[in-house]
């Protein structure tokens, strides 16, 4: 494999499988008669395992408390979202089918920040970026106009 697929495969590929298991397995628990609080402290304890055996297996223990405390805020916003996503299969039955693409939208969220905190435009082809973005969003309509 060349190396510039490493990163996409790691980083992309991977993650949106295991984003797309858990989606799934959040639903499976919704209709089992789990609760949101109950959900994200499962899920929050799996987080805090797999920290801990990610960390025997790739050996690194870098620590600062500037990065822990993005990491913190970084959870604090997905366990938020996770408990809204809870909430609405719960509650309201929602169609993972129907919100897993709205609550993908997020690429758009951080795109968008990339751009203006970390001046990543230069990794950017900007009009691919633009029709990438346009197809999401006509995406997104799609799905919750069915």
């Amino acid at each position: 494999m060349e190396s510039r697929w490493i990163p996409l495969v790691l980083g992309g590929f991977l993650p949106a499988l295991f984003y797309g298991l858990a989606g799934v397995l959040q639903k499976a628990s919704a209709r089992a008669g789990g609760s949101a609080p109950l959900y994200l402290i499962g899920f929050g304890l799996a987080t805090c395992l797999t920290g801990i055996f990610y960390r025997q297996v790739v050996g690194d223990s870098t620590f600062t408390g500037r990065a822990a405390l993005w990491a913190l805020l970084a959870g604090v916003f997905f366990a938020a979202g996770a408990g809204l996503i809870s909430t609405a299969l719960i509650q309201y039955d929602a169609s993972i089918s129907q919100l897993s693409p709205l609550y993908n939208m997020n690429i758009l969220v951080a795109v968008a920040l990339g751009l203006l905190i970390f001046a990543e435009g230069d990794a950017v082809a900007t009009p691919r970026l633009l029709v990438g973005t346009v197809i999401i969003l006509l995406g997104g309509w799609l799905v919750t106009s069915a």
